[in-house]
């Protein structure tokens, strides 16, 4: 074990203890595992990691409901330990986009504590979620005693950055079998479990969810889907996603890529 995780081990124990309220609704392990599984929080300096983790608090979150809506006041800093997080924009009329989902280990409300405005967009818990959070407060005294951190927001920042730049990319040159087959694949490395055929995407996905992640019609998706399966690339049943042949689903956005 190297010092960052005999310190951040240290340290968790303190939040852990003060979100247990009612029992543990996480083990120290568990927690641990997620949040040293992060490459962007195993390289912050050792003595900021502590500090961070003195601030911090859990809160849990019921299947669908909302951590903030689009245009709300800035209230955290967060990582998603348990669940995930959809990070969507709901227009006038309804229709809803969905940027992207969250797994454990992942931090967002960056934008927010850097620029200290409203929320960007709407997030939404998917399945029983639990979130360690730091208020603004806390961020704004890490802030002025740790100005490292600076940099570190800078990059989480960066990484939003590159991935909305990425989605600009594949909408605009991939084709539609390109962007769902990257997609698949993208999610089955977040959320992927071992399975005898495959990996089986752990996240409850309609044909109407992956239409708007990829901006294209719920009728499109169908097509693809029962084609793929046809090929035995992909079993999809109530809502979840088998990938069979990952191999043919990289390929066919590779050929696009190059």
């Amino acid at each position: 074990m190297t010092t960052v995780n005999r310190r951040a081990v240290a340290t968790m124990v303190k939040i852990f203890a003060v979100a247990q309220s009612h029992g543990p609704i996480i083990s120290q392990e568990d927690l641990n595992t997620v949040l040293l599984g992060s490459s962007w929080f195993r390289a912050l300096p050792d003595y900021l990691i502590e500090q961070m983790m003195s601030l911090a608090s859990l809160y849990q979150y019921d299947n669908g409901e909302v951590i903030h809506y689009r245009g709300d006041e800035s209230l955290g800093l967060y990582a998603v330990i348990t669940g995930s997080v959809k990070v969507s924009s709901v227009s006038a009329d309804g229709r809803e986009c969905i940027f992207r989902y969250l797994s454990p280990g992942n931090w967002f409300g960056e934008i927010g504590m850097i620029d200290k405005s409203t929320r960007t967009h709407d997030a939404r818990a998917v399945g029983k979620t639990i979130l360690l959070t730091l208020k603004p407060r806390d961020v704004e005294h890490l802030l002025q005693n740790y100005p490292i951190l600076h940099r570190f927001l800078a990059l989480l920042l960066c990484k939003v950055v590159r991935n909305a730049f990425t989605m600009l990319h594949d909408s605009t040159l991939l084709s539609v079998s390109a962007r769902l087959a990257k997609r698949l694949v993208s999610l089955s490395e977040g959320y992927g479990e071992p399975h005898d055929r495959g990996v089986l995407i752990n996240l409850y996905l309609t044909q109407d969810d992956l239409a708007t992640i990829i901006n294209t019609t719920r009728q499109t998706i169908n097509k693809r889907l029962v084609a793929w399966e046809k090929l035995g690339w992909i079993d999809a049943k109530y809502g979840k996603i088998l990938i069979v042949n990952i191999t043919a689903l990289k390929q066919l956005y590779a050929d696009e890529d190059e």
